[in-house]
């Protein structure tokens, strides 16, 4: 007890500069793009990616509400398809208009490989025979000098 009575004023003004440092920056963060405040116009972003396998990717790129699609990775990046919009994007999945829509529909199942019969049963292994013995070499015997 006689501790906190003999430094209260320095916690106290500790606890007030920690709580200004807070508010400047809770102010700063809503101020700086970098740290995610002025992302209200953003233009460019990334809409979706696939890993296509350990180093390439294909990636959705959006800007102004046009998307790009590109392959990077490996030894060059490639643009497959540019200037995809929302517009085009719905108009190709929705039915047009003088058309009756047409439910979805499967394609037929493939025909088994091996018809009715099955594959034919793997062989147990055999167990190898024993190796040959390797002979014993007889040391050198080293002539004196």
């Amino acid at each position: 007890m006689e501790f906190l009575n003999e430094n209260m004023q320095v916690i106290i003004a500790a606890a007030v500069v920690l709580v200004l440092i807070f508010i400047l920056m809770a102010v700063w963060r809503s101020l700086s793009p970098r740290f995610g405040g002025g992302r209200r116009g953003q233009r460019l972003g990334v809409s979706e990616y696939y890993e296509m396998d350990k180093t390439r990717r294909l990636v959705l790129v959006r800007r102004d509400n046009v998307e790009h699609l590109v392959l990077i990775g490996g030894p060059q990046d490639v643009v497959i398809e540019t200037n995809i919009s929302q517009a085009a994007i719905t108009a190709a999945y929705s039915p047009s208009p003088g058309s009756p829509e047409q439910p979805a529909t499967r394609a037929p199942p493939r025909p088994p490989v091996f018809g009715d019969r099955k594959p034919p049963p793997f062989r147990p292994a055999e167990p190898a025979p024993p190796a040959a013995p390797v002979p014993q070499q007889k040391p050198r015997e080293e002539p004196e000098l």
